[in-house]
């Protein structure tokens, strides 16, 4: 792994703990997330003027499977929105970030997308699995299934669920539209980013449109605050980093490992800077996750 790829990763990293921490302190809310998404898609438009590729002549499989990654992109984020709603980002974030890595494999199993994972990957989920068991536990003596059943983990189970349905489908989108174009893999990447990111912004705008408390909220930050605006920047910013630094890696597996440092760093903002509990549970679940995503992804 060369330095400039270190660099990008480390910088990518940040920013993805920053616009999950700025919708944190925003108040989060679902036009907080919808501001957000539009920011993105302006950020992401030029790339569609350089795309060449026929939309109109991409299959029907393809704009099915982008539909779909839209709602389940919709999905994930009305969980995170949710579960930052009810509690810590220093739980929320690094449980919203873990379980997919379960879920997703689950899926991929059962369907046989892609290689199955070998045995150091299982390992690793099932540490993952482990941490992610302790994390909302004060004390080990509280461990009981009413500890579980709560609507912020349910929250966090659905904003899971979104997470993995988007990166199952849009590896198999992205696939389709990288196969049918001329253009190269971070341009369509960056172009994909856009229709997606679109979506999301409509489906929460309708949304937004249709509850009057969301309407508040966007009256209240709309053109008043930064913070979406900023949060959709570091989205966007994080994203074309991660594509940018698979050029200077001779595997992407390096990539999603050194990812991982961002989940310390947003549990790190929610103890230092707004003063979460942190009882050792808590931290030995964090410790579980970080080991155990690090284990799946070399």
């Amino acid at each position: 792994m060369t330095l400039t790829a270190f660099f990008l990763i480390f910088l990518s990293v940040f920013l993805h703990a920053g616009w999950n921490f700025l919708s944190k302190v925003g108040r989060p809310s679902f036009a907080f997330y919808g501001l957000m998404a539009l920011t993105s898609t302006c950020l992401m438009s030029p790339f569609l003027l350089f795309f060449d590729v026929g939309l109109g002549e991409m299959s029907p499989r393809f704009w099915l499977l982008l539909l779909c990654s839209g709602v389940s992109e919709l999905l994930y984020e009305q969980g995170l929105c949710r579960a930052y709603r009810r509690c810590d980002i220093s739980l929320a974030y690094p449980m919203v970030r873990a379980l997919p890595v379960l879920l997703v494999a689950v899926v991929t199993i059962l369907f046989g997308i892609g290689k199955t994972p070998g045995p150091m990957a299982l390992t690793g989920m099932l540490v993952v699995m482990v941490g992610c068991l302790l994390m909302p536990l004060r004390r080990l003596t509280d461990f009981r299934i009413s500890a579980y059943v709560n609507p912020a983990l349910g929250a966090m189970l659905l904003a899971a669920v979104g997470t993995t349905g988007y990166t199952v489908l849009d590896s198999l989108a992205l696939a389709e539209l990288i196969a049918a174009g001329k253009s190269s893999r971070l341009l369509c990447c960056c172009a994909y980013l856009c229709m997606i990111e679109f979506q999301i912004a409509v489906g929460i705008f309708v949304y937004v449109w249709r509850h009057p408390r969301e309407q508040v909220e966007f009256r209240r930050i709309f053109l008043k605050s930064f913070h979406p605006h900023l949060a959709g920047i570091f989205s966007a910013g994080a994203y074309i980093l991660v594509l940018l630094a698979m050029g200077f890696v001779t595997n992407v597996s390096y990539i999603q490992a050194f990812r991982q440092m961002s989940l310390p760093l947003g549990v790190l903002a929610g103890i230092l800077i707004l003063k979460e509990s942190h009882p050792p549970v808590k931290l030995a679940g964090i410790a579980l996750v970080v080991g155990g995503l690090l284990l799946t992804s070399l």
